[in-house]
C-alpha cells in the first residue's frame, strides 16, 4: 500500500506515529478507464473525528495447539501445529475471494525457478512445493475444502508470545487534471533523474521541481496528495470522468517522519485516538499549522502510471494484484511472498473479531517483525474507514502445504 524498495502504504495510526510503509509498483504503461468513478474520495468531517463509545469487545482466545512446537531458522520463533476445525471463524470466511487471491500468488510462483528456496524465518520448502499445490484442480464451491485438504495451519510464536500488531491500508481516490488550473494546482511528480530526486518535501513544495517537465498530472488537494504518498498508490478521477492509476516510483531519500507523533507529543490528539481520520481532520482545521506539520516530513514519494480497473486492486510488492480484505503486507525478511495466513485479530469496528484468510502479497517499511501485518482493505471511503483506525492486537496461523 510496498517500499525499497520503499512504498508508503499504510494510512494508519501506527504508521503515522512511528513510520511508513512503501511498496514498489510494477512499471506499466498508463491505462485509463472510461467508466464513471464508483466511489467518491474520502472527505473527513469538519470536526475532529472521535471514536465511538467503547462497547464490549468480542473476547480474544489464544490459538489452539494440537502438537509439539516446531523449530524455525530463528531460535526464538516457533510453529505450533493446529487444525482447521479449531480456527475461530474459519467456516464463515469468504474462501472464494481468498482462493482468488491465492491464485494470484500461484501465477507468480509458476513463473519462478522450481528449485528456488522459499526465503524467510520458516522452513517452507522450495517454489516447486508450492507449484505442486497450485496445480490442484478446484471446482467452484470447493475452495474451503481445497485449503483444508492441501494445507495445515500452524500458529506462530515469538519469544513464547503469539500476539503482534496488525494495521490496515487502502487505495485512496483523488480528483485531478492533466492541465494546471486554479482548481488543480497540486503537482504529482514522476521520478526525476540525478540530483533532482533528492530535494526535500519543503523544497519541492517551494517549487524546486517546477518547469522540469516532471508533472504526471495535477490534483486539487494537497492533503489528498500527501496521504496518497503514505499509501503508496492511488487512483485519480479526471475531469472527463476517466480514472488514472498511480503507483510508487521511488522516494527522495530523506528519512520518513511520522507526523502523528508531533500531534501526540504536543497534546493535540491523544495517542489512543490517533488515526488517519483524526490526523486529517486536525490538519484541515489548522491550515497554517497543518501545512507546516506535513512539511516536517522531509520524505517525498514520486509516482508512475499504473493500470486501473475498478475490480482489480493495485499491484503489491509480489507484483500481483491485491485483493481487498484478502491481501496482507508483511515483513518479507521473515515471510516469503504469496503464502496464506489465517488472521485472528481485533476488528477495527468495535465489538468484533477479524477472522480472515489473507495472502502475503505486499510489504512496507513500517512492517517489521514476524508477527506483524498490514491488511489491504480495498478502495474508497468504506475501505478508508476500516484502514484508518486499525491498530489491532492479534495472532495468525501460517498455512503450510501438507506435502512438506
Amino acid at each position: 500500500m510496498k517500499l525499497h524498495p520503499v512504498r508508503h502504504t499504510s494510512l494508519l495510526a501506527l504508521l503515522l506515529l512511528s513510520g511508513c510503509s512503501e511498496t514498489p509498483i510494477v512499471t506499466q504503461a498508463p491505462v485509463f478507464d472510461t467508466n464513471p468513478p464508483i466511489n467518491q474520495p474520502f472527505k473527513s468531517p469538519v470536526t475532529v473525528y472521535q471514536p465511538s463509545t467503547p462497547s464490549v469487545l468480542e473476547a480474544a482466545t489464544p490459538p489452539v495447539i494440537t502438537g509439539a512446537p516446531i523449530s524455525t531458522r530463528v531460535s526464538n520463533v516457533q510453529l505450533h501445529p493446529s487444525d482447521f476445525n479449531v480456527l475461530a471463524g474459519w467456516t464463515t470466511d469468504d474462501h472464494v475471494a481468498a482462493f482468488k487471491a491465492f491464485k494470484h500468488s500461484c501465477k507468480r510462483w509458476n513463473g519462478m525457478p522450481a528449485d528456488k528456496v522459499m526465503s524467510g524465518t520458516f522452513h517452507l520448502g522450495r517454489i516447486a512445493d508450492w507449484q505442486e499445490v497450485c496445480s490442484k484442480l478446484v471446482t467452484r464451491g470447493q475452495e474451503r475444502q481445497f485449503f483444508e485438504q492441501w494445507f495445515k495451519p500452524y500458529a506462530v510464536s515469538e519469544n513464547g508470545q503469539f500476539d503482534g500488531m496488525f494495521t490496515g491500508y487502502y487505495l485512496p481516490e483523488l480528483h485531478g487534471s492533466r492541465v494546471r488550473s486554479a482548481r488543480y494546482d497540486v503537482p504529482i511528480y514522476r521520478m526525476p533523474s540525478g540530483g533532482l530526486r533528492n530535494f526535500s518535501r519543503a523544497q519541492i513544495k517551494a517549487g524546486a521541481l517546477e518547469g522540469k517537465g516532471l508533472e504526471l498530472l495535477w490534483v486539487d488537494n494537497y492533503i489528498d496528495a500527501f496521504f496518497m504518498e503514505i499509501q503508496g498508490s492511488g487512483r485519480v478521477v479526471m475531469e472527463d470522468g476517466s480514472i488514472v492509476g498511480l503507483g510508487f516510483a521511488g522516494g527522495n531519500g530523506h528519512e520518513y517522519y511520522a507526523i502523528g507523533k508531533t500531534l501526540v507529543n504536543n497534546g493535540e490528539i491523544a495517542k489512543a485516538d490517533i488515526s488517519m481520520q483524526t490526523i486529517r481532520a486536525w490538519i484541515e482545521q489548522h491550515a497554517v499549522e497543518g501545512e507546516q506539520l506535513m512539511l516536517s516530513n522531509a520524505s517525498y514519494v514520486y509516482f508512475r502510471y499504473t493500470p486501473v480497473d475498478p475490480n482489480v486492486g493495485p499491484a503489491g510488492a509480489m507484483a500481483v494484484p491485491l485483493t481487498a480484505q484478502h491481501s496482507l503486507a508483511i515483513d518479507n525478511k521473515n515471510l516469503p511472498y504469496g503464502v496464506p495466513i489465517w488472521l485472528d485479530a481485533d476488528h477495527p469496528v468495535q465489538g468484533k473479531r477479524l477472522h480472515r484468510l489473507l495472502m502475503a502479497q505486499d510489504t512496507g517499511g513500517a512492517i517489521k517483525g514476524v508477527i506483524r501485518g498490514d491488511v489491504y482493505w480495498g478502495q474508497g471511503e468504506e475501505a478508508s474507514q476500516m484502514a484508518g483506525p486499525m491498530k489491532s492486537k492479534g495472532h495468525y496461523f501460517l498455512l503450510v502445504p501438507r506435502n512438506l
